[in-house]
């Protein structure tokens, strides 16, 4: 029981500091083509529901100053306070209704309950989608303007909860396909790693000692476990988290993961800056063409020699792994914890007889 525990464990560990690198790449790619803007865009076209308006609100200045360059050009934001929309929704229905207007009437009227259930009633909103959704809100806070602008809040809140559920569906998806290419790549195979801790007890050791630390002071390097929720780490955090890295690299017993023809490549930490030219390991300099060309020539005595059952079993592993990474750090920190705490415990003394007969 102990040592399926141990592999567990290990299991876990492995799979905690997976999950934050591909969480970390994933955030990278959102950030990069601001899919959370994205969503944001589409969530209020459907609210909305009305071209006009849904333009004159990104341009509005309480949500046109939002982007980073000028007003709805560029890459959106990837989240708009309920207040800010509220009243920026507020301020362009009245200009909305004042268009519709006769040509005397030019100032801007001043936001109101009065003002807004006229400016709902004008032809220019009258058969509009909003003015259907707003409609019941701004007549059942009678008239308390606060009152109405808090029912605006509360739709456009719920409107959010619909595509923050889109935008979670979409990036389990995402973390799965970042996942199997890394742990294609990095060889990070769930089947291998059990059996090899299976078989080595120092291994196991050392991974649940390293699981030990982790859950104690609840950071991998400087990463905050915490933390991860509400952002991706650092540059400074990703560069704590290589001596967590090297050390599940080279426990004892060495883990699986990685492959052999570029182990020789990677061997000296200088090389992964030095990658135009030849690197010095020892005394033997490494060209990039022979560490690919070992790699090319390992690759095709895998696939000569290994059956293409050994081949689906090692897809299957990388797919296991990928999974795992979709869970996130937060679930196996937990799970670490728990298994920890029970390891912790040992098992129970075994019970002694009594003696039939008191001396």
């Amino acid at each position: 029981m102990w040592t399926v525990l141990d592999i567990a464990i290990g299991l876990a560990a492995v799979f905690l500091v997976f999950s934050i690198v591909v969480s970390g790449v994933n955030e990278w790619v959102a950030q990069l083509y601001a899919r959370r803007g994205e969503y944001l865009r589409e969530g209020l076209q459907r609210l909305i529901n009305d071209g006009a308006i849904y333009r004159r609100v990104l341009h509005h200045p309480l949500v046109g100053s939002l982007y980073r360059e000028r007003a709805a050009k560029g890459k959106p934001p990837s989240y708009i306070d309920p207040n800010t929309f509220a009243m920026a929704i507020a301020d362009v229905l009245l200009a909305r209704a004042r268009v519709s207007q006769p040509d005397g009437v030019v100032e801007h009227p001043p936001l109101t309950m009065d003002a807004l259930r006229s400016a709902l009633r004008t032809p220019a909103l009258a058969a509009s989608p909003v003015a259907f959704s707003l409609g019941p809100i701004i007549d059942r806070a009678g008239d308390d303007l606060g009152a109405a602008l808090q029912g605006i809040q509360t739709w456009f809140n719920s409107g959010m909860d619909r595509v923050s559920g889109w935008y979670k569906a979409r990036t389990r998806w995402l973390l799965f396909w970042v996942g199997l290419a890394l742990a294609a790549l990095c060889n990070i195979d769930a089947i291998e790693i059990a059996a090899t801790l299976n078989r080595s007890p120092a291994l196991r050791s050392s991974l649940a000692d390293t699981a030990a630390g982790i859950v104690d002071t609840g950071r991998v390097g400087e990463v905050a476990i915490a933390d991860l929720r509400n952002r991706a780490p650092t540059q400074a955090e990703w560069q704590s988290m290589r001596p967590v890295l090297e050390g599940l690299r080279t426990a004892p017993g060495t883990l699986p993961i990685g492959y052999e023809c570029l182990a020789a490549a990677f061997a000296a930490p200088e090389i992964a800056s030095r990658v135009a030219g030849g690197v010095a390991a020892g005394e033997e300099i490494i060209d990039q063409r022979t560490v690919w060309s070992a790699c090319a020539q390992q690759a095709r005595h895998a696939i000569a020699s290994g059956s293409p059952a050994n081949g689906l079993m090692k897809l299957l592993g990388w797919i296991l792994t990928a999974a795992a990474g979709t869970l996130g750090a937060g679930y196996w920190f937990a799970l670490l914890t728990k298994a920890i705490n029970i390891r912790g415990a040992g098992p129970r003394p075994e019970a002694k007889a009594p003696d039939d007969k008191q001396g």
